[in-house]
C-alpha cells in the first residue's frame, strides 16, 4: 500500500473513473432501508457521524462528494439551507434525481476530481465511504479542488474504511463468501488509516481538527438490538483507542497564504 510520499504522479497510471463493478443506482438507498440490520446500521452510521461530528447549519449550503443513490444528500436537505450531491455514475445519478430531487436538493453529474461547477462555495462538505474508490493521487486533486472552491472556514466531514483495524478481514470475507458485489481492487483502490488520511488531507490544503474510528463492534450488534448498537457506536466514537473499521476525519480548510 503505498504511503502519500510515494504516491505516483497524475498520469502515471489511468485515470480511475468507475468501479470496476456495476453498481445500480438504488444500491445505497436499498441497503440503508431494506438490508440485513447490519447493513442498514452501517449505512445508517453516516447520519449518526454527521449529527455528531459536522451538523449542517440552517443556512449552509453544503454538498455530498460520491452521493451515489441521493440518499444522504436527501438528509442533509432536511437540515441545511441547499443541499447538492455529486456522482460520476449516471445511474446512481438518474435515481437520485428520480427519487429525491426537490427544492433545496439538487444532484450534479460529475467525476468528483473534476473542477466543479458549483453554484456557491460550499460552507461544508460531506465525502462518505468515497476516496477509497479512487487512486490517491486522484484523492488528493480531488481535495486540492475542494479546498480551492470552498467558502472561507468551510469544514468537511471524510470518512473511509480503516486498514488499520479488522476491516481487511471483514473485506477479505465479504469477497469471497457472500455474493455481494467485490470490494478490495474492484471498488477499494486505496487503503487508508488515520494517519494516511491526515497526510492526504494536509497535502490537499486541510487541517485537521477531530479524528475517530467506529463500527468495530456496533454493526453487528444490530441484528440483536438496535438501541444496543446506537449506544455502542457512541461508546466507540468517545474511545479514542477502539480501531473501528470506519475512519471518520472532521478537516478544516487552511487559510490561503
Amino acid at each position: 500500500m503505498p504511503g502519500l510520499e510515494d504516491t505516483p504522479k497524475a498520469g502515471a497510471r489511468p485515470r480511475r473513473t468507475g468501479d470496476t463493478v456495476v453498481i445500480d443506482g438504488g444500491y445505497q438507498h436499498r441497503a440503508m432501508h431494506s438490508g440485513n440490520a447490519v447493513q442498514r446500521f452501517w449505512h445508517h452510521t453516516k447520519k449518526l457521524l454527521i449529527a455528531e461530528l459536522l451538523p449542517p447549519d440552517p443556512d449552509d449550503f453544503v454538498i455530498d462528494v460520491g452521493c451515489g443513490s441521493g440518499v444522504i444528500t436527501s438528509h442533509l436537505g432536511g437540515l441545511a439551507g441547499k443541499a447538492a450531491g455529486i456522482d460520476g455514475n449516471p445511474l446512481a445519478h438518474e435515481y437520485a434525481v428520480e427519487h429525491f430531487q426537490k427544492g433545496n436538493v439538487s444532484f450534479i453529474k460529475a467525476l468528483v476530481d473534476e473542477n466543479l461547477a458549483l453554484p456557491a462555495p460550499p460552507d461544508k462538505i460531506y465525502c462518505l465511504e468515497l476516496i477509497e474508490h479512487i487512486h490517491p493521487e486522484q484523492g488528493l486533486a480531488l481535495l486540492r479542488n475542494l479546498r480551492a472552491m470552498s467558502a472561507p472556514g468551510a469544514r468537511m466531514l471524510l470518512t473511509t474504511p480503516n486498514y488499520r483495524s479488522l476491516w481487511p478481514v471483514i473485506e477479505w470475507a465479504l469477497d469471497r463468501l457472500t455474493s455481494a458485489p467485490q470490494l478490495d481492487g474492484h471498488q477499494h483502490v486505496a487503503h487508508y488509516h488515520p494517519g494516511r488520511l491526515s497526510a492526504l488531507a494536509a497535502a490537499g490544503g486541510w487541517e485537521v481538527e477531530d479524528m475517530r474510528t467506529v463500527s468495530f463492534l456496533a454493526p453487528w450488534l444490530a441484528s440483536a438490538s438496535w438501541r444496543l448498537a446506537t449506544r455502542v457506536h457512541y461508546l466507540e466514537a468517545k474511545s479514542g483507542w477502539i480501531p473501528g473499521s470506519i475512519v471518520a476525519g472532521v478537516f478544516r480548510a487552511r487559510r490561503c497564504d
